[in-house]
């Protein structure tokens, strides 16, 4: 993260709050800024950004905000800035909104401690995030530096790189970026302390390879995508997660196939099966997902397919014996 956008992300966070009738100026923003910078730089090299020094800034940064989240802000002549739709922001931009203000909430625990207990992402906060969104909807080159690990499907074989970058995605606590090109095909990269540094070009990828998120990740479980047959599993869940997982579904194709007979239960007893309910979920059941699986305990049951039930058995039969040598 870059003290540019945490700039532009607050300067994003004051338009949401203006309107036709209540305009900001540039310099009511930069003063605005500079009452934040006040209240939270502390010493903080991360919140230089918000000191700026003229309005030119502020105007080019009005123009990445509606690119970045997809808004129109209007400009009245003497009166300021407005925000004319904020209620059409997409799902994914406030999704970032929603990360960045959780971000700052984290790297901000020490001092907020009496308030506020965060957890920790692995993403390197010398990565400029909105610079390498710009680079992917331009479809420009970028230079990488990436220090991979033995296990990273071979990336750590080349050191440095130019690639298409195609699109940033999160999960498990961790950030990565999928890049392209003919040499290594699509690889998956963590952008965290692996990433030493990132140079964006202004050359255009002349034969764009064409990439869409919903289609590459399909049938997929987190970040990693294989050969693995896509499978339709049937997984029996106790009433206290089954409303867990109604909340927050465990993929994007589960579908309740029965409730609980049995919602609402003082005494958890897993053994009555009129506790439990039912849910499908079409997907590779790959190793993120026997790890997910794994962790709900007790909680879940997987009755289809057979060979995924086995493969769970001779597991924890393996993870048995290794506490218990003798059984």
């Amino acid at each position: 993260m870059t003290p540019d956008f945490i700039r532009k992300f607050h300067i994003y966070e004051i338009l949401t709050k203006t309107s036709i009738n209540n305009c900001k100026s540039r310099q009511e923003i930069i003063n605005t800024l500079e009452t934040l910078y006040l209240d939270y730089h502390d010493g903080d090299k991360l919140y230089q950004g918000l000191l700026v020094s003229n309005e030119k800034t502020i105007s080019r940064d009005v123009k990445d905000i509606e690119s970045f989240f997809g808004v129109e802000i209007e400009h009245i002549r003497h009166k300021g800035h407005y925000m004319v739709n904020q209620s059409v922001i997409t799902k994914t931009h406030r999704t970032v909104f929603d990360k960045m203000e959780l971000f700052l909430a984290s790297h901000k625990e020490r001092q907020w401690s009496p308030y506020i207990t965060t957890e920790e992402s692995s993403l390197n906060t010398k990565i400029n995030i909105l610079g390498l969104v710009k680079a992917i909807a331009r479809k420009v080159y970028i230079k990488i530096n990436y220090e991979g690990w033995y296990d990273d499907d071979h990336f750590s074989e080349i050191k440095q790189a130019t690639v298409q970058p195609l699109h940033i995605k999160e999960a498990n606590k961790a950030w990565y970026l999928l890049v392209y090109n003919e040499d290594i095909g699509v690889k998956v990269l963590c952008l965290d302390k692996r990433i030493s540094n990132i140079l964006i070009t202004d050359h255009l990828v002349e034969d764009p390879y064409y990439f869409d998120e919903l289609i590459y990740f399909k049938d997929a479980f987190g970040i990693l995508k294989n050969d693995i047959k896509t499978e339709t599993i049937r997984i029996k869940v106790a009433n206290h997660h089954f409303k867990y997982l109604e909340s927050k579904p465990l993929h994007h194709s589960q579908t309740i196939i029965s409730r609980p007979v049995k919602m609402n239960t003082v005494i958890l007893d897993y053994t009555d099966k009129n506790i439990f309910g039912e849910i499908s979920v079409t997907l590779k059941p790959n190793y993120e997902f026997l790890i997910e699986l794994f962790k709900f305990n007790l909680w879940v049951k997987v009755i289809e397919p057979q060979w995924l039930i086995e493969t769970i058995v001779e597991q924890h039969k393996f993870i048995l014996q290794r506490y218990y040598p003798d059984i």
